[in-house]
């Protein structure tokens, strides 16, 4: 429950504006359905994501993000250098996921549940100078 609470506080903060990001980069594994869009504002994007058992995701791109794991779940990662992983992670398991790409499959009896929360960066607007304080160079 305490993980949840902290997904909730870090999908509400008022974090810097951020530039526009591809939206297909997020959230495009598998066909639709196999995600929803629960919240997206200039600061994060939150996904809910649910694989079926013994389903299978193409290799894809994945941006940095913290992931609640809302069910039990046991999945092989794929790597494309050949790196092949069997993981397990147990319903309120929080983790942070670094920019990757994999595949994954879905080895187990019962669907994967888990909310992504994609952080957006933080970066100066385009064409805006930056602030200076006056009497500096």
């Amino acid at each position: 429950m305490k993980a949840m609470l902290a997904i909730l506080l870090i999908a509400s903060c008022a974090c810097t504006p951020a530039l526009t990001e591809e939206r297909d980069n997020h959230h495009s594994v598998g066909p639709p359905g196999y995600y929803k869009l629960i919240l997206e504002n200039e600061s994060v994007q939150v996904l809910r994501i649910r694989i079926p058992p013994h389903e299978k995701t193409p290799m894809h791109d994945v941006t940095p993000r913290v992931i609640l794991w809302l069910a039990d779940a046991h999945f092989i990662d794929s790597f494309p250098d050949g790196t092949i992983r069997e993981e397990s992670r147990k319903a309120g398991d929080a983790e942070w996921v670094s920019k990757r790409r994999h595949a994954g499959e879905n080895i187990g009896e019962t669907p994967m549940e888990f909310v992504a929360v994609v952080i957006k960066s933080a970066v100066p607007a385009i064409g805006k100078p930056p602030h200076k304080t006056p009497g500096t160079h």
